[in-house]
């Protein structure tokens, strides 16, 4: 640090000793709300990595001691989902595929079905419109 730090006589402030171009660098503390705020972000960001998983390791992370995990809580959706999907994939299974346009339900569900495959696993070669693109036929 500079050694030649002096009181600013506009405001009565220490400066630091920095000096460029004629602008000295004053020595002004921090507003107390802006320490306070610091603080308590310190101290939230200790309980969180104590409560939930914070820290990656070689293996796995560390588990909190909450327990909760994301992996866990997405489980659970897909459980959920799967859950409330199975009355309908049941019907569909069980119903001759000659028989699914008659019932508007088991159709609306075929159909759902078909476009989220679609989607996942045709768009990206034949493209959205199933126009397809160069090196791939269009459907």
């Amino acid at each position: 640090m500079a050694d030649n730090k002096r009181i600013d006589e506009p405001t009565g402030t220490e400066t630091v000793g920095h000096e460029w171009d004629g602008i000295e660098e004053l020595d002004t503390p921090l507003p107390r709300w802006w320490l306070w705020l610091f603080y308590i972000t310190i101290v939230w960001g200790v309980i969180y990595t104590v409560l939930y998983p914070a820290w990656p390791m070689l293996e796995r992370a560390t588990a909190g001691t909450l327990g909760w995990s994301s992996r866990g809580a997405l489980k659970a959706e897909l459980a959920a989902a799967d859950a409330k999907l199975a009355p309908v994939r049941q019907a569909i299974a069980g119903t001759p595929v000659e028989d699914i346009p008659n019932d508007p339900r088991l159709l609306q569900a075929a159909v759902a079905g078909g476009q989220s495959a679609f989607k996942v696993h045709c768009v990206q070669c034949h493209g959205s419109g199933a126009a397809g693109s160069l090196g791939y036929p269009n459907l």
